[in-house]
C-alpha cells in the first residue's frame, strides 16, 4: 500500500448549481477542474483511487459531489512518502489560467484556500509535471487512467 498525491481531473459539460455537504451551494461553470488530493492513510493509493474511480453513491468528500455531475478524464498521481499537498495545489495554481472557484473545497484540513481549482481550458499532466519539476526535480508523475 503505497502512499503519495495525486490530481484528478474532471471536466462539468454544463454550468450546474450543486450543493457540496456543509460547505454549501455553489455555481460551477463547464469546464474543466483540478483536485490535488493525498493518501497517506488505510488503503493508501490504491484504495484512494479506487474510491474516486467508483460511481458516487453516498457522497464523503467534497470531490464526491462534484463527481456526481463532472466526469472524471484523467488521474496524475506520484507515490511517496513526504506530504506535498499543499505544495501541489500551488503548482497546479501556478499554471496559467487556474482558478479557485470555491473556498474551502477540500481543505479542511489544509492551509490552502481550496484544493478544487478550474480552467476554462483543459490543463495537461505535460503542464502540471513541468510546473513540479521547477519545485521537486525529482518527482515523477504518472497517469493512471
Amino acid at each position: 500500500m503505497k502512499t503519495g498525491h495525486y490530481v484528478l481531473l474532471l471536466h462539468l459539460h454544463q454550468n450546474e448549481h450543486l450543493t457540496i455537504g456543509k460547505l454549501g451551494s455553489f455555481e460551477f461553470p463547464a469546464g474543466w477542474y483540478t483536485y490535488v488530493g493525498s493518501a497517506f492513510g488505510a488503503g493508501g493509493i490504491t484504495g484512494r483511487l479506487k474510491h474516486h474511480l467508483k460511481q458516487v453513491e453516498k457522497p464523503h468528500w467534497h470531490i464526491d459531489y462534484l463527481r456526481q455531475a463532472a466526469k472524471l478524464k484523467e488521474v496524475w498521481l506520484s507515490p511517496g512518502e513526504g506530504r506535498q499537498e499543499e505544495a501541489w495545489v500551488e503548482v497546479v495554481l501556478s499554471i496559467p489560467g487556474a482558478i479557485i472557484p470555491v473556498d474551502g473545497f477540500g481543505a479542511s484540513d489544509s492551509n490552502q484556500d481550496s484544493h478544487l481549482i478550474y480552467f476554462d481550458v483543459q490543463p495537461t499532466m505535460e503542464d502540471f509535471s513541468v510546473a513540479l519539476r521547477s519545485r521537486f526535480p525529482n518527482m515523477t508523475v504518472i497517469r493512471v487512467f
